[in-house]
Parts: C-alpha cells; structure tokens; sequence
C-alpha cells in the first residue's frame, strides 16, 4: 500500500531531527512551557499516549466515516491536495471564491446562503480546539522526555498529521477545504494553545482531555481501524465537583453528565449523534451514545453503541485496566452492523496494535 510508506517515513523523520541531546536538559520556563494536558501515568489513554501514537490517531481521524473517506487512490488524492495547498487561490475560485469560502470555513458573511455555513463547525472544534490542544500535548510530552525544540517539532509534526488526514479526506472534500484547514485553523489553534492563559482555561476551567481510540492494523484487509481523535470538557458550571455536564465530540459528538465516583475516578455518559457520511450536501448522521470510566482523566474504558466505523458496538479497554505494569494490554472490541466480531490487541510500548 502505498500510503503506508509515508508515516513511518514522516516518523524516523521527525525522531532523527529531535533526537535528545546528552547531558541534563535546560527546563524552559518561558510562555508555552507550562504543562496542563500530557500526563505521565502508567494508566488508560495516557500511557499510550506519544508522538507516534498521536500521529496515527490524528491523520486517520476520519477513516472512521469510510462512506465518505478511504484509503483507496492515495497517490491521486495526495497530488491533488498538494496542487490545492500550492495555490490555494485557484482552489478558492474553483468553489465559488473567496465570499463563499469565507462564507462556508469561517463565518458567516452571506445571509442566503447560512445553511453553507454548516461546514464551518468541524473547522472551529476538530482543527481550531482539537488540533491546537494535541499540538500542545505533544510540544508538553516532548519538553517533559528531553527533546530539542519541542514546540517547533510539534508543530512539525502536527502540521504533517494535517496534511496526511487531508489527503485521507480529498474523496468527499471540496478544493478549498484543505486550504482552510492547513494555512488557518490548524495554524491558528497551535498559536491559541501555545498561549499559557488559553491553554489553562482548556485545562482548569473547560476540563479539557483527550481520549483517543486505540489504532490497529488489521492485517486480514491491509487497512487501518479503531483509529481517531476525540475530546472531552466537563466544565464546572454549576459549582458541583460530584455531577458535572459532559460533552464528547469527534466524528461522534454526544452529550450527558459526568459523575464523581472518588478522588481519581469519574463515570461519564452521553447520548448525540455519529456521523456517518460527510460530503458536501450530503451529510448524515445516526443516532449514537456511550459510556466513558476514567482515572485523574485518563480514560481506562469506553463503549460507544452506534458509532463510526460501521460499528454497532466499540469497546476500548485501555492498558492498566486489567491488569497493571508495562505489558499491560489494551483491548478493543468491535461488533459491525452485520454482526461481524473484530477484535485487536494493544501495548503501551507499540503505538499500533493489531
């Protein structure tokens, strides 16, 4: 497959050029320095958490919607979005120009056409808040192992993920998407997360975390599953540390409550909608919800009915649930539509499973 090649590529890449240096490492104390996301635990989504693992579960985000992106003519599909990044100009002008650009992937600008508008929604939570908060938790994982020049090399390393899942996108997307995505939103959120008072009102106030699923490699079909990016807040709104308000989003967005169950733990549920497929004027989505135990906000399980994938249950057992110590597996689950079973095995040390 030739797009399997690129990613271990773009890895030794990135691990060659920040390589850490001998000696001790000089604590960066100035703005963006701080750590409010990355967590160094033994646990859950946390343990598994690292730049090659965060890589893959960004750039395959959306090949959870296979009805509207694949794998498939990834040649095709990368030249084409590197002609539309070379000159974005032209690919604004093939999608009405640039009133209807702004109109669909900023704000709103033309009054008869808001329903447009719609396409923005992705822009402002994945890209903006989703991509600016990853950024900043690899540029943290980064400072925190020694490396060189971490918030450059996250923003690398971020902006290479970008590209990679716009190629995966380039089935169903407009011209223009891409070039909203990589020249604005995705910029636009490393900057916001690299400012400290944003990233801490992320942290404390919105209770922002990330929990990805676990990538796997199925071997049987020669493509990936089980892979994408998808965030949480439970702000405290109401001045309750017991019961808080719960939002889930990703390429399946619920909402509900989260409980307190002691001083680390808390079970969260919500009920919402999975997309299913997401071209232009053709957008569908299933009625969706699932079920979400963490520790100190590292996600130790999860179970998704009705979610992407084509998966009419996902379950995800993370390292340290089972049993604990540094082989402790990580597990997913999954029963497709059909009634298919899939089934996969993780590791702490490996950033695919299969």
């Amino acid at each position: 497959m030739k797009h399997c090649s690129l990613i271990p590529f773009v890895l030794f890449f990135f691990f060659v050029h920040t390589a850490p240096s001998g000696g001790e490492t000089e604590i960066d104390t100035s703005e963006g320095s701080r750590i409010f996301f990355y967590q160094d635990l033994e646990y859950g989504s946390e343990s598994q958490f690292n730049p090659l693992s965060s890589f893959l579960n960004y750039s395959l985000d959306t090949l959870q919607v296979p009805k509207s992106f694949d794998q498939e003519n990834f040649t095709d599909h990368f030249d084409e979005t590197w002609r539309n990044l070379r000159d974005p100009v032209s690919a604004i002008n093939q999608e009405g120009g640039f009133k209807a650009f702004v109109n669909r992937q900023i704000f709103p600008i033309d009054f008869d056409n808001l329903d447009e508008s719609t396409e923005m929604v992705p822009n402002y939570a994945l890209h903006l808040l989703g991509g600016g908060m990853v950024y900043r938790k690899n540029a943290e994982w980064l400072r925190m192992h020694g490396y060189p020049f971490p918030r450059a090399s996250a923003a690398v390393l971020s902006m290479a993920a970008e590209f990679l899942q716009e190629v995966y996108e380039k089935k169903s997307t407009p011209a223009d998407d891409e070039v909203a995505d990589f020249y604005i939103f995705r910029p636009a959120g490393i900057l916001l997360f690299n400012w400290d008072a944003f990233a801490l009102f992320a942290a404390h106030t919105l209770q922002m975390v990330e929990w990805p699923y676990q990538p796997l490699y199925n071997v049987s079909k020669g493509k990936f599953t089980n892979a994408g990016e998808n965030f949480a807040i439970r702000p405290d709104l109401f001045g309750s540390e017991r019961i808080r308000p719960f939002l889930y989003f990703g390429m399946t967005t619920l909402a509900g409550l989260s409980h307190r169950l002691n001083s680390a733990d808390r079970f969260s549920w919500g009920i919402g909608g999975a997309v299913e497929k997401a071209a232009r004027n053709d957008f569908q989505a299933r009625p969706s919800g699932g079920f979400f135990y963490d520790r100190n906000n590292s996600l130790l399980a999860s179970v998704i009915v009705n979610g992407t994938d084509n998966l009419a249950v996902r379950l995800n057992i993370y390292p340290g649930f089972i049993v604990p110590g540094k082989w402790s597996p990580g597990v997913f689950l999954g029963v497709t539509d059909s009634g298919d079973i899939l089934a996969g095995l993780t590791l702490k040390v490996a950033p695919l499973g299969i």
